[in-house]
């Protein structure tokens, strides 16, 4: 019963009720400096929630990275991992790399020496990880990195990009055979970054990811490059794109108008010196600036798509460093890519990140931004609990997800970016289950016979859940 009446506020709200998106600062628990760092979530032990990994520099806790386990409320322990390689100036994220069904773990940057590394540590199913050895990997700092199956072969392959531990910026793609064993490919095409931002889209809708990087080239100027994957694994620059070049930066996407196609929002510094925030609509074949957007530019920290109010739109996340300081600001999509500021509670903070994820066990979607703030803790991330309507996942390059059409005169098609199996499920307004599916692969499809109306959609992998609506004509 208690489900059927969450999901019935979720389709009233759906329908049209006016809904505020709210966060709350949780100041119960305090986690590691993370200035300089990173931030990561995953279901590290298969219990149902996600653990972080936080990993940074600060004077209370100096260059450390710890992984903090959910008690499923959100609430965060250390968990001991000697294994686990201290950390800053990196990017670190999670991915199954060799398809065991448990999540591992990819963490860049410098130790406190400082020494570059880059180390893949391999998760035995209960949380515990240790260095996978004999590594391909650029040890290097300053970078991004990104999980994403290049080439249909149903395995997550990996970009990096940073500096290298002689200091010489560096692009380089890894393939993996599918058992969590890595091979450089040679002869790649990308601009060598750093201070970079990498994002595996599938911007064609083509049904293979293509890469978007942007960063700082080995002349220190601000690059921003599209490459489109021919469907095994070969990119080639696409010339003629209307992206900013940034550095110091983020890449954010999603469909935020629901047409069907992956918009992108560009944050960081450009060729002048201006900090950006620009934000590009997807016509299917090319890219188009969006004008005046209420967006302040900023750099150092990073941005994030979500629906935070489950009305069907995503909404945006925006962090970082501006012109008139540190701002952290929430804003809601009321529909057509019509954005308005609701949140401007958040601490401002730069030289850090933030994810956007359940934290909570309650279906609403939590946010956890690291780095320095002029409020205390200054240097420890800061925990929001979304206090809004039920909310779904964040769209992102580890859930790569189009729904089309939508409206839909009943055809229903799913492409996801995603090597696990995905559970799909189909509620009416009453909370019945219309349909109930598992599937493998990256496309789904099927013809719903129902009446014209709102119905909910819930896909879960073995990272993430995503919740949409769906209008059937």
């Amino acid at each position: 019963m208690k489900r059927t009446i969450t999901l019935l506020m979720t389709i009233f709200a759906l329908n049209g009720f006016s809904q505020s998106i709210t966060v709350e600062l949780d100041t119960n628990q305090t986690l590691q400096d993370s200035d300089a760092g990173s931030v990561a979530y995953a279901d590290i032990d298969l219990d149902g929630d996600n653990d972080l990994l936080i990993s940074g520099n600060g004077p209370t806790t100096g260059v450390t990275s710890t992984l903090y386990a959910n008690d499923g409320s959100g609430n965060f322990t250390a968990v001991s991992q000697p294994a686990i390689v201290n950390l800053y100036t990196g990017a670190a994220e999670f991915a199954d790399v060799d398809s065991d069904g448990d999540m591992d773990l990819m963490m860049t940057g410098n130790t406190s020496s400082p020494s570059a590394t880059a180390n893949l540590y391999i998760n035995d199913g209960t949380g515990n990880f240790t260095i996978s050895s004999g590594t391909p990997f650029q040890a290097s700092n300053s970078g991004d990195i990104d999980f994403g199956d290049i080439d249909g072969d149903s395995d997550l392959d990996l970009i990096m990009t940073g500096l290298d531990a002689s200091g010489n910026a560096f692009s380089k793609l890894y393939l993996n055979d599918g058992m969590g064993i890595f091979t450089l490919v040679s002869g790649t095409s990308f601009t060598p970054v750093w201070s970079s931002s990498t994002e595996f889209i599938d911007v064609d809708n083509d049904g293979d990811l293509d890469l978007l990087i942007s960063g700082a080239n080995s002349s220190g100027a601000s690059t921003t490059n599209l490459y489109e994957n021919n469907g095994t694994g070969t990119f080639s620059l696409v010339a003629g794109v209307p992206f900013d070049n940034a550095q110091f930066g983020d890449i954010a996407f999603g469909d935020t108008d629901n047409d069907g196609d992956q918009d992108i929002f560009l944050v960081g510094q450009n060729d002048s010196s201006q900090f950006i925030a620009k934000f590009y609509i997807n016509n299917g074949t090319s890219f188009s600036l969006l004008p005046n957007t209420p967006f302040p530019g900023t750099f150092a920290h990073s941005s994030s798509f979500a629906d935070f109010n489950n009305d069907g739109n995503i909404d945006l996340l925006h962090v970082g460093n501006s012109s008139n300081g540190l701002i952290g600001h929430i804003y809601e999509n009321q529909g057509s890519n019509n954005f308005i500021l609701v949140d401007s509670t958040l601490s401002g903070s730069y030289n850090g990140s933030n994810i956007v994820a359940d934290l909570n066990g309650d279906n609403k979607m939590d946010v956890v931004a690291t780095g320095t703030s002029f409020t205390s803790p200054f240097r420890a991330p800061k925990i929001y609990m979304n206090q809004s309507a039920l909310s779904v996942n964040e769209l992102n390059a580890d859930l790569d997800i189009i729904i089309f059409p939508n409206p839909s005169s009943g055809l229903i098609n799913i492409k996801i970016n995603s090597p696990s199996p995905t559970d799909i499920e189909i509620y009416d307004v009453t909370g019945r289950v219309i349909l109930s599916d598992t599937f493998f692969g990256n496309i789904w499809n099927t013809q719903l016979n129902e009446g014209s109306g709102i119905y909910l959609m819930r896909l879960r992998t073995d990272k993430k859940v995503f919740t949409s609506k769906i209008t059937l004509k």
